[in-house]
């Protein structure tokens, strides 16, 4: 009996050494040479204890940013009010993540075709144009990029998808986007919608639809006109003004400033919202207006 017992122990002890002498290979095998499939090659970063630059603005700048995304029931983040009274950048008491390289620009490859690489590439000029410098760019292979834009072929019941903090980048269930009976522009206005959302993501900017987790429009299924939001056109739920494109909101902007000094090397963006809070950038079925004056 005695000798069972422990062949047993010894089989336990065994297969815990191999399962954490094959952990310890993975991650050594990732770290030298990336993620095998490359979806997400820069790992989830945030601030230290989600404290944000203190340096960057002064207070009355910060409390003017977060009155902005404080919003309403339907839109922007309470838990951002934190940012201009304790300099704390969390959601639900953890911190926002996100996938910014040591270059401070979010590198994306897509092998996706849910959203093409034209909407990829206009995603990223819209950002760019929100931030009023370069925070995205498109790169010619997976190897280069801090994430990849991918698909999946199975049903996903919370969505279309989005943006992924375990290794598998930006990730589209291109079966769950059930909307039917859109016109093409429709279409293609709403893919783009979410395909920024998730990109903003990646940028740090949190959930904008209300509430203290920014989710109350998707809670109480109510579709706005910020695309950090619940994004939809062409629905009975959704506000005329999506028909025309998607939008940016001075929201978008301000959340965009308060996730750049959360980055670990905080940048200013987006600072154009100070003096022209009515500004913006619209995409509208593949071309991209924008109203901000360019300095």
């Amino acid at each position: 009996m005695f000798k069972i017992i422990r062949r047993i122990l010894y089989l336990l002890i065994l297969g815990v050494v191999v399962y954490f002498t094959v952990q310890g290979m993975t991650r050594l095998h990732i770290s030298m040479f990336g993620n095998p499939n490359y979806y997400q090659r820069s790992k989830a970063t945030s601030t230290n204890d989600g404290l944000v630059n203190k340096m960057t603005y002064s207070r009355a700048r910060l409390e003017k940013l977060t009155k902005i995304t404080h919003g309403s029931k339907y839109s922007g983040n309470t838990s951002l009010d934190k940012v201009s009274t304790k300099y704390s950048y969390k959601v639900s008491g953890k911190t926002v993540s996100n996938f910014m390289g040591r270059d401070g620009v979010l590198q994306l490859y897509n092998e996706s075709h849910f959203v093409s690489d034209k909407m990829v590439e206009d995603a990223a000029k819209y950002w760019n144009q929100l931030a009023g410098e370069k925070i995205v760019q498109v790169v010619d292979s997976a190897k280069a990029s801090d994430e990849v834009i991918h698909d999946s072929q199975k049903d996903y019941k919370y969505g279309t998808g989005g943006q992924t903090y375990d290794d598998n980048g930006i990730l589209f269930y291109p079966k769950s986007f059930g909307v039917t009976g859109l016109t093409k522009r429709g279409e293609n206005n709403w893919k783009e919608a979410i395909l920024l959302r998730e990109i903003g993501h990646g940028l740090g900017v949190v959930n904008l639809g209300g509430g203290a987790k920014g989710i109350n429009d998707r809670a109480y299924s109510v579709k706005t006109n910020d695309f950090m939001g619940n994004w939809g056109v062409e629905v009975p739920n959704a506000p005329m003004e999506n028909r025309k494109g998607v939008k940016s909101t001075p929201v978008d902007a301000a959340a965009l400033t308060i996730s750049g000094i959360a980055w670990a090397k905080p940048k200013k963006l987006a600072n154009w919202a100070f003096s022209e809070p009515q500004a913006y950038v619209l995409y509208d079925n593949g071309k991209i207006t924008s109203t901000i004056s360019k300095k």
